[in-house]
């Protein structure tokens, strides 16, 4: 059965999980359950940058128990980078059906904005819904509106819109069956 496992690995507002709960079990018309995790993240910590690598993240959430079909999402509010990317918001490791998701860069106060708990919401739900996409198959979409489409600032992620484009939904509901 589809399950959707959100793993808390710090400390994230309540109003965001229930938030996220109640978009991403309409998204992929599934359960969602939420376990917190919340231990000390050192082992994923790069001090010369900073930053946390998502990777490590990955490979901890990996070892999650979890039935067939089930999707973890582990969710941080600390600063994360890949290898190849100077930041990332999330990264998914598709065989494994594990992704992160960060918030930290995603607060329109990292910008130098004032806080918009509206904005935020929506960055939030965007993310959480591309990386769990990608969980299901799904690559990214040449539709700058999809949800799925690769964002590498959070200008083209207010562009999109929250949902997948009709291609994406259908090849989504298609790995889904």
């Amino acid at each position: 059965m589809n399950w959707i496992i959100l793993v808390l690995l710090s400390e994230i507002d309540e109003h965001i999980l229930d938030v996220l709960r109640q978009n991403l079990e309409q998204t992929f018309n599934c359960p969602m359950e939420i376990r917190s995790s919340i231990r000390s993240l050192k082992y994923a910590y790069n001090p010369l940058r900073k930053q946390y690598i998502s990777p490590r993240l990955i490979s901890r959430l990996r070892r999650i128990e979890r039935g067939s079909g089930e999707k973890i999402l582990g969710i941080v509010d600390v600063d994360l980078y890949s290898p190849r990317f100077d930041f990332v918001f999330g990264e998914a490791e598709i065989a494994s059906g594990v992704a992160t998701l960060s918030l930290y860069r995603l607060r329109p106060k990292h910008y130098g904005f004032p806080p918009d708990v509206k904005t935020f919401e929506d960055r939030v739900i965007k993310e959480a819904t591309h990386e769990l996409g990608h969980l299901y198959q799904l690559g990214h979409c040449s539709n700058p509106k999809c949800v799925i489409y690769f964002s590498t600032s959070v200008i083209p992620i207010d562009k999109k819109l929250g949902t997948f484009c009709p291609k994406c939904q259908k090849e989504l509901m298609d790995n889904m069956a």
